[in-house]
């Protein structure tokens, strides 16, 4: 199925979920390897300070925009599984996420619990199930804009 691209949709253009995906890959290949480097074995750095509390509401918030907007909801769940494995894999070892690493963390469950609300919230929705079909139902952001927002006002 085409959806539109974010970037073009004024304009019209359209372009295949899949290519539009590829933008993400590196993005999230990134913060994968930034999180595979945030361990420790002290207590003393697994503690989020207070701005990090902070900025996870709205740091979750980005996310759930990506995740939802930009259709990569399979490479967010890819993602967040391949950290949690890493936890895991690290946890035998000794080492626990420092800091940084629990930011992401906490950041991601937090995106996934955005996105199973959002999915929850429009699960009946039977305009935006027949426009997302497939496996992973997760509508975008705009397409609820413009279904239930824009024509009322």
């Amino acid at each position: 199925a085409n959806t539109l691209c974010v970037s073009h949709r004024e304009k019209g253009e359209v372009c295949s979920n899949a290519s539009f995906s590829f933008r993400y890959i590196p993005f999230f290949i990134i913060l994968f390897i930034y999180f595979s480097g945030c361990f420790c074995s002290t207590h003393e750095e697994r503690r989020i300070t207070v701005p990090g509390w902070l900025l996870l509401g709205p740091s979750a918030l980005y996310y759930w925009y990506l995740v939802t907007e930009g259709q990569i909801t399979e490479l967010f769940l890819l993602t967040f599984f391949a950290m949690v494995a890493t936890v895991m894999f690290q946890h035998r070892k000794g080492l626990s996420p420092d800091s940084n690493g629990l930011f992401l963390l906490y950041s991601f469950s937090v995106t996934l619990l955005l996105v199973a609300l959002w999915v929850a919230y429009l699960w009946n929705d039977q305009v935006l199930r027949h426009k997302y079909p497939g496996l992973l139902y997760v509508p975008e952001p705009w397409s609820y804009y413009t279904l239930h927002i824009r024509k009322n006002h």
